[in-house]
């Protein structure tokens, strides 16, 4: 940390009797304190203010202060179980009493080339842990086990700053999405396994918090009241960072819709096979009926449907398809709610106020329920569209003989090309009719009339019964995995709190859990918070936890 200095003092002399020490103000420029960052840090902000000197010595300088800082990935209860007996979660508390600092654990690495800082990283004992390993399920951050890191700095001369989560070891500057350890995309700070905790409500429901981080910085040496009075409300640096926070859910009833969806793609080509035979039939049939006037008419037809895909359709199933804050996989049953697209919820990631809860309301749900049903439509929608896509050709060729003598007059041909969704919607080319030896101009009309009624009845009416009865399926389906995606999301508004910029000294919306606490003089942050409504001892979990202070006067 860089400071200046420039003060002037002056002694005025009266009468021998009185004299009058005044201390010049002096202007003071200082290092401001840990900031959240999308990379490494690799600037120093300064602000500046007025202070009075009353002993030699700049804020870098002194040693007129006690101080404190902590950091500590990971605090609270599970499964009525305190984090703090899980070996290698106690944090990082570093102490300055004005002359040396210590660091809790002694095993804190000391940070080279700062003075008074040290780190402590997450061990990989902690992943292992019984407690943490069934409710948590801790991802492996960014960089490898041990990037999670605790940074602590407690300085003599007044500065106090802490650092938990994805941490410079050198700098203290966070990162939350984790590219100063060389990925583009952050990993999972812990997934809570609700269901683990509340099995008989939330089976299979986990609640995924991406990487965080949080950073608390005081300095105690800016004193607004004059020394050696420090300011009563010192100003306080706090930040906080959420890579993501995702509600994930195993719901059956999601998964459901997929196995009729999947039969009926799987018979989709047999089907068009057999509607192949049919149609060959049928205008084998009528153009020989039609040419039947004209002498004995013997007709050959080939007919085919190409082009059927289906991998849109399937991907709809297997895919992870997103509508809103809601996304689902249909063929696992797999829904994900984005927290941070809740109405409300866009700068959840670093720019809520101190102690903002993460509301589920009637209104989210209902939305996120309907964004189900719009997933589930997607499947008919893109159905449609491939059975549209598929390309109909057909050519009839016929022969047309004298009655008994077997002698040929002529010959006829009419050719059929459009794809399904162009005869579905009548904008399909008429059909083509070539003839040799043969006067078909009276008949032209009726043989173009019936190739496309011919293609209506025997190809498209019953790929639109195929489509019907898939939707009549699928629709009680629908209503039913709207609701259970309803029932899980309400199930958890109704139980568990998640609050995020958790800071114990600043207004709590409702009743404060009783965890949620900070000593006389701490300015603690945590990332998120996420707890139990009515059981705290079940779950209550802080995650990316940091403070700063007490700073106080060193008593001589």
């Amino acid at each position: 940390m860089r400071a200046s200095l420039k003060s002037v003092a002056r002694v005025i002399v009266g009468t021998p009797r009185h004299s009058l020490l005044v201390a010049a103000a002096a202007a003071i420029s200082l290092a401001a304190g840990t900031t959240i960052t999308t990379a490494a840090w690799t600037d120093d902000e300064w602000v500046g203010s007025a202070v009075g000197v009353g002993t030699p010595g700049g804020c870098t300088t002194n040693s007129l202060f006690t101080t404190q800082s902590w950091a500590r990935q990971l605090s609270g209860s599970v499964l009525n179980t305190s984090l703090d007996s899980t070996a290698g979660v106690e944090g990082l508390t570093v102490t300055n009493n004005g002359t040396t600092a210590s660091p809790v654990p002694v095993t804190a690495t000391p940070v080279p080339g700062t003075a008074d800082a040290f780190v402590s990283k997450l061990p990989v004992t902690v992943l292992g842990g019984t407690v943490v390993e069934a409710a948590l399920g801790l991802g492996v951050p960014v960089g490898g086990i041990g990037s999670y890191t605790q940074w602590a700095q407690a300085r003599g001369s007044g500065q106090s700053r802490g650092a938990s989560g994805l941490v410079s070891d050198q700098s203290g500057a966070t990162d939350v999405g984790g590219t100063a350890n060389g990925a583009a995309t952050a990993p999972k700070a812990a997934s809570i396994s609700l269901g683990n905790i509340l099995p008989g409500s939330l089976a299979g429901a986990t609640l995924d918090v991406g990487a965080v981080v949080s950073s608390a910085a005081l300095d105690g040496c800016v004193m607004t009241n004059g020394w050696p009075t420090p300011d009563a409300t010192p100003t306080v640096q706090r930040d906080y960072g959420i890579a993501s926070l995702d509600l994930n859910a195993k719901v059956p009833a999601v998964e459901a819709v997929a196995p009729p969806v999947n039969a009926a793609l799987n018979g989709l080509p047999t089907t068009l096979d057999d509607l192949e035979s049919n149609l060959v039939q049928s205008l084998t049939s009528d153009v020989e009926n039609i040419l039947d006037s004209l002498g004995v008419v013997t007709a050959t037809t080939t007919a085919s449907l190409s082009g059927l895909n289906l991998e849109p359709v399937r991907d709809i199933l297997r895919k992870p398809q997103s509508e809103g804050a809601v996304t689902v996989t249909l063929n696992t049953g797999e829904v994900r709610v984005d927290l941070t697209k809740l109405p409300g919820g866009a700068s959840i990631s670093k720019d809520l106020r101190p102690n903002s809860p993460v509301v589920l309301t009637a209104e989210n749900i209902a939305q996120m329920e309907s964004d189900v049903g719009l997933l589930i439509r997607r499947i008919m929608t893109q159905l449609r569209a491939a059975l549209d896509a598929v390309t109909l050709e057909a050519t009839v060729r016929a022969n047309v003989r004298v009655p008994l003598t077997g002698i040929a007059i002529g010959s006829a041909e009419i050719t059929i090309r459009g794809t399904l969704g162009q005869f579905r919607a009548g904008t399909a080319p008429p059909p083509t009719t070539a003839a040799v030896g043969l006067d078909v101009t009276a008949l032209l009309s009726s043989l173009t009339t019936t190739a496309v009624g011919t293609v209506a009845d025997a190809v498209v009416a019953p790929t639109d019964a195929i489509v019907s009865s898939l939707q009549a399926t699928l629709d009680p389906l629908k209503v039913t995995a709207r609701s259970a995606v309803g029932s899980v999301l309400d199930t958890v508004g109704s139980l568990v709190a998640i609050n995020v910029n958790v800071q114990p000294d600043q207004p709590w919306p409702g009743t404060k859990p009783a965890d949620v606490t900070a000593a006389a003089g701490e300015y603690k942050v945590s990332a998120v918070r996420v707890g139990l409504i009515d059981n705290a001892g079940l779950l209550s979990l802080s995650l990316g936890n940091s403070s700063a202070g007490p700073v106080a006067l060193r008593v001589p």
